[in-house]
């Protein structure tokens, strides 16, 4: 489902990013960390951890975390829980 501009109006990229990130998230459980470090090779590595880490603090507090950390880790975890994906 397309969202048009005049809907988005207020919401900003980070908020839609982890809001996702959020419904991933619950799919996939309280385990989505190992299961992202099972899926892809990048999540096991202390650089991984890092960007999980760092999405996992932005959830909990908007007002941390990066865009691009976000949108790898809700990419891959949308990718591992089923959800097709949609653009940003």
């Amino acid at each position: 489902m397309e969202t048009s501009s005049s809907q988005r109006r207020g919401v900003s990229i980070k908020q839609r990013l982890l809001a996702r990130f959020g419904k991933a998230k619950e799919i996939v459980g309280p385990g989505w960390k190992d299961a992202l470090a099972k899926s892809d090779p990048f999540f096991n590595t202390r650089e991984g951890e890092a960007f999980m880490r760092s999405v996992a603090q932005a959830y909990s507090d908007p007002k941390r975390g990066h865009v691009d950390r976000i949108e790898c880790v809700m990419l891959a975890l949308e990718k591992i829980s089923g959800i097709d994906e949609r653009s940003i």
